[in-house]
């Protein structure tokens, strides 16, 4: 009884420090802080505690306080995105499942106790303990099927943190661009106004008609209703910042400050964006880490064909105190379940990533160059209206102006010329908007910053 005390306890302890497991996630995290300080120059948070997010309160509150920029803008929605916190934890899920894997499954202990009830006393002890030996073989391909969705993970969650910068800097532009259009409009009104009292004096005085009254009340109510669309507009747009970057829907207060659409852009070839693209983009990373994991998943499969193989002891002593003690084995044998179902599945799920990558590589080019082609299309537009457009308009304003005063021309011709003038520079704004958009986008299509291409 004794030996077989010994050589369970000498079995049993060593597999107790195997046992403890600690889930830490510290590794990985730093793989996703490369990521951003690599294609975006920023830092990530990840909120764990109720004390991580005062701290992370106190941070908005700074950067709100004196005006928010567009770098700002993207700072807080990385650290205060709710979406893009809740998947922040799917890195400690897969963790957590990357340790299970390389774990060793429990050993079993049973033990009968059978006691004389007739024509003796004493009692039959019959205990037996095994341990599977078959996680010798399969965690090996365990491990490597977690680590590779570990992998897949990682290249998820810093994707998202790609997406939300990406929609940062979209939010913020929309909300930048409608406040300039609206400053602009409300410019226009103004003098809009001033122009139509003057013909209603004018009138008075016999240099002009209803008709031109009329006319003149027609253009101001309709600029009128242009601040009102664009004030709705905005109100809409910063309601959608404020989500992107976490903040409650009452705040409001803060000032948009800059604007990065007046820069002069320089872009990449197609070959040399598309070439980018499929070395850096997250998502191609992870559609070939999915083809590594069901790659894994069909070893996995192949080594679970003998899904239960275990070692252990016996031990029994009869009513008379003989003792009994020797190795034992219990095995299942593979005779109806061969795990061919799950191979089978595995090598589907190859074949269905290795497609899903050749379609990835074929959305990859198409984002690419569209992206390219809209970014030249908004910079032919820039140019044009910022060195012909407008300039034209400002001559023709200037001209009326001139000959208004001169009471040459009638007032509704000052009226069309600054019309005029407020349409064009609301379409150099937009112009600068879709172009800031497309420069996004094309960042978040090739997987990093337009510079560093170069």
């Amino acid at each position: 009884m004794e030996a077989f005390k010994t050589s369970v306890l000498s079995f049993l302890v060593p597999l107790l420090f195997v046992g403890c497991a600690s889930v830490k996630t510290g590794q990985e995290w730093r793989r996703f802080q490369d990521i951003a300080r690599e294609r975006m120059d920023q830092e990530l948070l990840w909120e764990k505690s109720e004390k991580e997010q005062a701290s992370i309160r106190k941070e908005i509150e700074k950067l709100l306080a004196d005006g928010l920029s567009r770098q700002e803008s993207v700072r807080i929605a990385l650290f205060n995105n709710r979406l893009l916190q809740s998947t922040f934890e799917e890195l400690g899920i897969s963790k957590s499942d990357l340790v299970q894997a390389g774990l060793f499954s429990n050993p079993t202990v049973g033990a009968v106790f059978r006691f004389l009830i007739s024509g003796g006393s004493g009692t039959n002890i019959d205990a037996d303990g095994f341990l599977p030996i078959s996680d010798l073989w399969q965690i090996p391909f365990r491990k490597k099927a977690a680590a590779a969705r570990m992998e897949a993970t990682i290249m998820h969650v810093g994707q998202m943190v790609l997406d939300t910068a990406a929609e940062a800097k979209r939010a913020f532009d929309a909300v930048y661009y409608l406040n300039e259009e609206r400053k602009e409009t409300e410019e226009i009104l103004r003098r809009f106004k001033e122009i139509a009292d003057q013909v209603v004096i004018r009138r008075d005085f016999g240099f002009g008609s209803d008709l031109d009254i009329y006319l003149a009340q027609a253009m101001v109510a309709e600029v009128e209703m242009e601040v009102a669309r664009l004030e709705r507009e905005q109100a809409i747009a910063k309601s959608h910042l404020n989500r992107v970057m976490g903040l409650g829907l009452g705040r409001v207060g803060y000032e948009i400050i800059g604007g990065e659409g007046g820069k002069s852009v320089r872009v990449p070839s197609l070959d040399e964006a598309i070439e980018y693209a499929l070395e850096h983009r997250l998502d191609i990373q992870m559609a070939r880490f999915k083809i590594r994991q069901a790659e894994k998943e069909l070893e996995l499969g192949k080594s679970r064909i003998l899904k239960h193989v275990a070692l252990g002891a016996s031990y029994e002593r009869d009513p008379d105190d003989d003792e009994v003690f020797g190795p034992g084995f219990d095995i299942q044998l593979p005779i109806f379940d061969q795990n061919q179902a799950q191979i089978a599945k595995a090598r589907y799920r190859i074949r269905q990533a290795r497609k899903s990558l050749q379609a990835l590589e074929g959305s990859v080019r198409e984002d690419v160059t569209s992206d390219l082609e809209r970014i030249h299309l908004h910079q032919t537009r820039v140019h044009q209206f910022r060195e012909k457009i407008i300039p034209l308009r400002e001559k023709a304003l200037e001209y009326s102006e001139r000959w208004v005063k001169a009471m040459q021309l009638n007032r509704l011709y000052l009226l069309e010329a600054q019309k005029g003038l407020l349409q064009s520079r609301r379409e150099y704004l937009r112009a600068l908007m879709e172009r800031q958009q497309a420069l996004v986008d094309l960042e978040l299509h090739m997987g990093g910053k337009v510079s560093q291409v170069y």
